[in-house]
């Protein structure tokens, strides 16, 4: 059995960011997965980063080790580096990370 997850949230919907974060948390906290890596893409990251309830999520996700991933691109396209940086996101080129993420054989979820 692979136990190595890329969740991507991609989608700016609140509900599916809630339920792609609190599942990549619990994978992750609950040892349901080995290894589990979080990628913030498009839509998702200006959502996370200017709504409370995912941004929140976000927090409670990083306090916990899961440190997610956002795209620079994205981020500079809607002006909200900062905003996502502010709240311990690594933010930086994901297209290579997923891309080596699925080359190592982590599974990719997409959200």
């Amino acid at each position: 059995m692979n136990d190595k997850f890329a969740v991507i949230l991609a989608g700016g919907d609140l509900r599916v960011l809630e339920m792609g974060m609190m599942y990549a948390r619990n994978a992750s906290k609950q040892g349901w997965l080995n290894d589990v890596k979080l990628f913030l893409f498009g839509p998702s990251e200006t959502q996370v980063a200017t709504d409370p309830v995912p941004q929140e999520m976000a927090k409670t996700v990083i306090g916990e080790g899961l440190v997610p991933i956002a795209c620079q691109y994205c981020l500079d396209k809607f002006l909200a580096s900062k905003l996502l940086s502010g709240i311990g996101c690594e933010i930086g080129c994901v297209g290579a990370p997923i891309s080596q993420a699925i080359y190592d054989g982590y599974v990719p979820l997409i959200w």
